[in-house]
């Protein structure tokens, strides 16, 4: 039987948002196949397991017995970490997917730890990975490869701390109304709407308490939004259905993502998008080129808005999304069968990385240091 372990939860705003992907990835997980181990990550960032972890009911109050464990560098197995720092052996990982959204889980910080002990995991490598996540980042990234991008410049903590009328007045001269966003936070927490510059400073305040880099973009008159998914299957690019989120306001925020409609797909939606068919063929391009050229793996969610001039721009992308986005594959696949599929491929990854050159013979050595400069 593979053991399968499935990280959730975390250190980080999205921990609750990422215990309901976590436990939804285990409910549909073939259990006379794979040996599921779950680890919740609490927000002290303990890694624990535990057989009340697998149900939400036990969340947050009755976890009953847990046990804190960990991983090595270099080594595929699974230790439970005693009071006194002695690692036991439990089992070997053969496969893990990081249900973690936010920091120190979507960013690559998992991603790193399971790739140092060569551990294979369903999810995108540290680079797509952190790139995505810090929103910054990703603007330039999208911007320079001459995808649609609505104008923005970012800010940091330092600089408004160094002169904090300089950084009010740069906003200002970039013009309002504006969308105040943490740099690498999701779920559209700490997003604020500043239509003046009266807001300005209580607002980019209330973000700089969730993230010491922002990002300002320009508000845009958003008509519609679509979201799409894919994955990598072997050498090929999965695509999804796409989905209009239905929103009645400003920005789609996490009350509506989560707390109102209980997840990502009971969230009132159109599907397929009502959107042109060159809408669509720019939007699978876009998808296409940006997954590749970044390098990405696993599903990921790729979210755009069209204005109301009917301009198609790239908002944001999700490596790890709100209920692993299974939902919009459902016409074509069972969550079931994408899991498997999704961790065929992550054993293929593994496999192919182990068995690349990673030695190189010189002479370097013998000639000491003396070709050296000091």
């Amino acid at each position: 039987m593979v053991n399968l372990v499935v990280f959730f939860g975390g250190e980080s705003c999205e921990h609750d948002v990422s215990i309901i992907t976590g436990l939804q990835f285990i409910s549909k997980v073939n259990e006379y196949l794979y040996n599921i181990i779950p680890i919740y990550i609490d927000k002290n960032g303990d890694w624990l397991t535990g057989k009340n972890l697998k149900d939400l009911d036990n969340f947050p109050d009755n976890l009953g017995k847990t046990v804190k464990v960990g991983i090595l560098d270099n080594d595929k197995a699974l230790y439970k970490i005693g009071k006194s720092h002695k690692a036991k052996k439990i089992c070997d990982i053969d496969v893990a997917v990081i249900c973690l959204h936010g920091a120190g889980g979507e960013d690559g910080v998992i991603s790193a730890s399971l790739e140092s002990s060569k551990i294979p995991y369903i999810n995108s490598s540290v680079m797509p990975s952190a790139v995505c996540m810090d929103k910054i980042v990703f603007d330039y990234i999208v911007a320079g490869m001459g995808i649609a991008k609505v104008d923005f410049l970012a800010v940091t903590k330092f600089e408004y701390d160094e002169d904090k009328f300089e950084v009010l007045d740069r906003i200002k001269n970039f013009g309002f109304p504006i969308i105040i966003k943490p740099a690498r936070l999701g779920s559209s927490i700490g997003i604020n709407v500043c239509k003046n510059y009266d807001d300005l400073e209580r607002l980019l305040e209330n973000s700089f308490e969730f993230d010491c880099r922002i990002l300002i973009e320009r508000y845009a008159n958003v008509k519609k939004e679509v979201n799409i998914a894919c994955f990598l299957n072997k050498n090929d690019i999965v695509l999804s259905k796409t989905e209009e989120p239905i929103s009645k306001h400003e920005i789609l925020d996490f009350g509506q993502k989560y707390v109102a409609s209980c997840g990502m797909e009971n969230m009132k939606r159109i599907m397929p998008a009502n959107i042109s068919k060159e809408q669509y063929e720019n939007i699978v391009d876009i998808v296409c080129r940006v997954y590749s050229t970044l390098n990405m793996f696993g599903v990921v969610r790729f979210d755009f808005f069209i204005d109301e001039n009917d301009k198609l721009y790239i908002n944001e992308v999700n490596t790890i999304p709100g209920s692993m986005a299974y939902y919009l594959f459902e016409d074509t696949y069972s969550y079931p069968e994408l899991i498997d599929m999704w961790l065929a491929n992550a054993l293929i990854r593994n496999t192919n990385a182990q068995m690349k050159v990673k030695d190189y013979s010189s002479s370097i050595l013998k000639q000491g240091l003396n070709g050296f400069k000091k």
